[in-house]
């Protein structure tokens, strides 16, 4: 397989990639992979977000019996739900009503959709973990105002626009160190950042958000300000002509 894309990744350099005047990349990850495996430059320009279309709603301290999460996210490995599925597990053992909501088309890897749905059924969680599928951008706004937090677990991904739209609605996020979102988010500021393939440290920062005073709305107002100040898509349009007007010059 990596053999095979090596080929891929030659052809695309040789009959494409290198023809480009720019390269726009949306994290520092993928700038250094542009270079490192197509010798080429890369311009970070991080996606946008319309804050305005999600009602923002401040979030307290839930209470320390219940605690409903949330993640979203079409089904492909990287997104590693088991994650969730395995911190959701060390919640309820530990007496913490925790659920989780998983919104995303599940039939784009099949085999991955019914791994997840395998591993919920083998774990008990049928009652407390819902597969929702994909949802209309009403019902999305509505699962945001629902939950008391935001769980993205995706391992080497690019960005993550789910993970603001959420900050956007008020909820705390708890974020992968290898997703692309993670890059511009502050640890204890504007999200809890945890290392990814990890459901234990997902759960610890679960438990501060149940356990530390203060903690959820610090996050839900900082990271509100943040997304309203700093990724509207009037900033990615005057990043993008930046970029195209000085290939230009």
């Amino acid at each position: 397989r990596r053999l095979a894309y090596r080929f891929f990744d030659f052809v695309d350099l040789h009959r494409y990639i290198r023809f480009q005047d720019a390269i726009a990349v949306l994290d520092e990850r993928d700038k250094e992979w542009v270079a490192r495996y197509y010798g080429m430059r890369a311009t970070v320009v991080r996606s946008g977000i319309d804050a305005n279309a999600f009602q923002f709603q401040v979030r307290l301290m839930p209470t320390q019996s219940r605690l409903k999460l949330l993640t979203v996210g079409i089904f492909f490995r990287h997104r590693r739900f088991e994650d969730i599925l395995a911190a959701i597990t060390l919640l309820r053992a530990k007496g913490v009503d925790a659920t989780l909501d998983i919104v995303g088309n599940d039939t784009t890897d099949l085999s991955y959709a019914r791994e997840i749905r395998s591993l919920v059924a083998s774990r008990g969680l049928t009652s407390v973990v819902h597969l929702r599928g994909v949802l209309s951008d009403d019902e999305l706004r509505r699962a945001y105002k629902e939950a008391d937090a935001f769980v993205f677990a995706s391992h080497l991904q690019s960005w993550g626009l789910a993970v603001f739209e959420a900050i956007a609605s008020g909820l705390p996020v708890i974020v992968s160190k290898t997703a692309g979102a993670s890059e511009v988010l502050r640890d204890g500021e504007t999200a809890l950042l945890v290392p990814p393939k990890d459901g234990a440290a997902i759960a610890r920062a679960c438990e501060r958000l149940l356990t530390e005073q203060g903690l959820s709305e610090k996050l839900s107002r900082s990271g509100r300000s943040f997304v309203e100040h700093k990724l509207s898509w009037g900033r990615y349009a005057d990043a993008m002509t930046t970029l195209f007007t000085g290939r230009n010059q």
